[in-house]
């Protein structure tokens, strides 16, 4: 893998994490309650961090892995629908929606990286596909608390 073709995945990834910040940031102004508004403008800086960190890494002009590696996968996302977003959106909603958007990023990373020839680009997709996976667990964690209350 030359460096162009790195520049260009970590330049894509960025822009992920620029267009799923600014779509947290479009929720958080459109729900009406105050406490989820919070909840998306939070969901919105975390999305600023990865953007910082995928932004470091580029910057650094070298190739080098990106060292994400995070196995842990509650899979619950994967039992629940994508909630629409609408201004009436609950606590439980809102999570699954950022649940749910983390695991599409996840699963982008992994199929890339099961289609890629190039042992080192399929490396760094795998980077990628972890990093988001660590996102999606934490959204997991937070949604089986507010879920399934009752287990507590």
């Amino acid at each position: 893998m030359d460096f162009e073709e790195y520049k260009s995945v970590i330049s894509d990834a960025i822009k992920n994490e620029i267009e799923a910040k600014e779509f947290y940031a479009k929720i958080s102004k459109k729900i009406k309650d105050p406490y989820l508004q919070g909840v998306f403008e939070k969901f919105s800086k975390e999305e600023e961090k990865h953007e910082i960190i995928l932004n470091d890494i580029l910057n650094q002009g070298k190739l080098q892995r990106l060292h994400f590696d995070f196995e842990k996968d509650y899979k619950v996302s994967e039992t629940i629908e994508m909630p629409e977003v609408n201004d009436e959106m609950d606590l439980k909603e809102a999570i699954a929606l950022a649940m749910k958007s983390e695991e599409i990023a996840m699963k982008k990373y992994t199929s890339l990286a099961e289609n890629c020839e190039n042992p080192e680009l399929k490396a760094v997709f795998l980077d990628l596909a972890s990093m988001e996976r660590a996102h999606k667990f934490k959204m997991e964690q937070s949604f089986v608390d507010i879920a399934y209350t009752e287990v507590w």
